[in-house]
């Protein structure tokens, strides 16, 4: 985990963020609300993450947005 990493919930519910194992957080990114990270997944710098990731995937930007999956990079 990168400095200022943010993982909260949206509101003053307590429904926070479930962060797998081995997740990579970059640098000003935010984990908000009742989503799921998977195992292994990355979340880039500055991104913003609002619905579940799975696991072994590249999300970035705001929203964030899957950009890869570890099943994509087999096939290449």
């Amino acid at each position: 985990m990168a400095h200022e990493v943010v993982i909260a919930s949206k509101d003053e519910s307590d429904n926070l963020p479930v962060i797998g194992n081995y997740v990579s957080m970059s640098a000003g990114c935010k984990i908000l609300g009742p989503v799921t990270v998977g195992d292994y997944s990355i979340i880039g710098a500055n991104a913003v993450v609002t619905k579940d990731v799975p696991p072994r995937s590249i999300a970035v930007g705001v929203p964030a947005r899957i950009v890869s999956m570890e099943r994509d990079r087999k096939k290449q």
